[in-house]
């Protein structure tokens, strides 16, 4: 389609059972046709029967004209450009990599298409020599950016501008100013936000002290990079969250406050209790809402339980948590 939009990778078509993300453009009587987002636009189709695990019962709840959506390369046709997908086939965990590999590789294209439009080349000419080629030697050209402006790695000794396709050489010096320029303003600066849920409860004689100050050790996890925060939801639930430039950083950083609020709690005779893993924020939302969807289930506010609570303080804490079991004490 667009070649102004140009492709994220070197190959025009994705390859079988690859996982790729997809924007539902139209809706038909056998399924919707889509556009691959990394792949130019190009389109492709996603048949109801390869939707949902799921009995489906609403199909208008499931798939809505301009919804993005993960799928898996089910068949290719390059002749005829046809690429068959499906979303049931999708793991979970799958779906949560591709997630975050595509927002990688979408900031990398964004800045490739700038500057081409700001130097009047097409686009697919600096990609096939400034962002494709560092798929190949580096996990992906995110990566390898990042290394780049970290100054772990010089990229520009490995890139060449005069080839393949269009010589840009005579650009070169001002192409690298405007990569980097961009690269400092938008890949540096992209953060992630991470979250956990755990119960915490003690019916010990300390109480919601005791739940107070296991939750004063958790926030003692934070980093300069990395400050946790902790929503109640409804007593003993509570959530942790983070916001990070790095998800192995925040991983250990939740799991570390997730630790010692453990064994704080523990060591007053307290209960804890992990309710999720630190995970990318998102994921769960949007099973439930599909699960819901899928099911035609009432309950639709599932998933929604922490949007309205404001961070947690001990003034907060201690407000919420005795209205909660006075609440409880008169039941």
């Amino acid at each position: 389609m667009s070649s102004a939009e140009g492709r994220y990778y070197e190959a025009e078509f994705p390859e079988l059972e690859e996982i790729v993300v997809v924007q539902v453009k139209r809706i038909v009587d056998m399924g919707s046709y889509v556009s691959l987002l990394e792949y130019d636009n190009h389109e492709g189709m996603l048949l109801n029967s390869e939707l949902s695990k799921r009995r489906i019962r609403s199909l208008a709840k499931l798939v809505k004209v301009g919804k993005t959506e993960i799928c898996m390369v089910l068949r290719v046709d390059q002749e005829k450009g046809y690429v068959d997908l499906s979303k049931r086939r999708v793991e979970p965990e799958d779906a949560q990599a591709k997630e975050e590999s595509f927002a990688k590789a979408k900031a990398v294209h964004g800045i490739m298409r700038h500057v081409a439009q700001t130097h009047k080349i097409p686009v697919n000419e600096l990609c096939c020599k400034a962002s494709w080629p560092l798929y190949k030697k580096y996990s992906n050209a995110f990566e390898a950016y990042k290394k780049h402006i970290n100054q772990e790695i010089d990229l520009w000794k490995e890139i060449d501008f005069s080839q393949p396709g269009m010589d840009l050489t005579d650009l070169a010096d001002k192409i690298k100013e405007d990569i980097e320029t961009n690269l400092k303003r938008r890949l540096i600066q992209a953060t992630i936000r991470l979250r956990a849920k755990i119960e915490v409860s003690c019916d010990q004689y300390e109480g919601i002290d005791a739940v107070k100050e296991a939750l004063a050790e958790g926030f003692k996890a934070s980093t300069e990079e990395c400050e946790v925060k902790i929503n109640l939801v409804a007593h003993p639930l509570f959530v942790l969250t983070c916001i990070c430039r790095d998800k192995p950083t925040g991983m250990a950083v939740l799991e570390d406050a997730m630790k010692r609020i453990e064994d704080s709690i523990k060591e007053k005779k307290g209960e804890y209790l992990t309710v999720l893993l630190p995970e990318v924020t998102g994921q769960e939302e949007k099973q439930a809402e599909e699960s819901s969807d899928e099911e035609d289930s009432e309950d639709e506010e599932a998933g929604s339980d922490q949007e309205a609570m404001p961070d947690l303080d001990e003034a907060a804490m201690a407000a919420l948590m005795t209205k909660k079991v006075e609440g409880d004490d008169e039941d």
